[in-house]
């Protein structure tokens, strides 16, 4: 005999409102766009693969998207806060006590290298004879690089509030390290990326270290 007590019924779900679906086909659309950045490259990716890909039609692309660009620029703009949470959260798996300088250069090497973020640079390369992906992607740009530079100094506390030249290094150890990411992109097994990391390394230590009493 069935139990047909109210409590033994399965609960219905609950709609989802419009914008809770408008959300969702855009997550989708964005995460699709990176995919095919990834698969395709910029050259040959289109609004209508990223369309397919993401279960949807190129007219509800434009609806939440009305360029190409635009939605390129979006597409980075959702990329790279995770990848930085995933800089974060590897560095902070690390074991305690070692080489955090080190340590910390290491893991951004290594998330230089991910396929996602070899797709975003290529678009930055691109942005140089495309006015149009340039003027969208300098919106996105300069808020990722205040991140960036916030995240540093959680990891660097003590360094960060001791050293006037702080956001002039990791600036410097970010272009280093994306220079030659893109450099990789030609010549993966170039000898010169260990001993170039090394020196970074030891020249982050040497800007981190206590300044000089007056």
């Amino acid at each position: 005999m069935s139990d047909s007590s109210p409590a033994s019924a399965a609960v219905p779900r609950a709609r989802r409102t419009q914008q809770e679906r408008r959300d969702a086909t855009r997550l989708k659309l964005l995460d699709a766009t990176v995919e095919c950045l990834v698969e395709l490259g910029y050259a040959q990716m289109t609004t209508l693969a990223v369309a397919q890909r993401a279960g949807s039609s190129q007219g509800a692309l434009f609806k939440h998207f009305p360029t190409k660009a635009g939605l390129l620029a979006a597409a980075v703009e959702h990329l790279f806060p995770r990848l930085i949470s995933e800089y974060r959260s590897g560095l902070e798996a690390l074991p305690s006590g070692g080489d955090r300088v080190a340590l910390a250069i290491e893991r951004l090497w290594s998330i230089y290298q991910r396929p996602e973020l070899l797709a975003a640079i290529e678009l930055y390369v691109a942005a140089r004879t495309d006015p149009e992906l340039a003027s969208a992607l300098s919106t996105v740009d300069p808020p990722h690089r205040r991140h960036l530079h916030r995240v540093a100094r959680e990891i660097f506390p003590d360094v960060a509030s001791s050293r006037p030249d702080f956001d002039a290094v990791i600036e410097l150890i970010l272009n280093a390290v994306q220079g030659a990411a893109v450099g990789a992109m030609a010549l993966p097994a170039n000898p010169d990326h260990r001993p170039m990391l090394a020196l970074l390394v030891q020249l982050a230590r040497s800007a981190f270290s206590p300044p000089p009493p007056p």
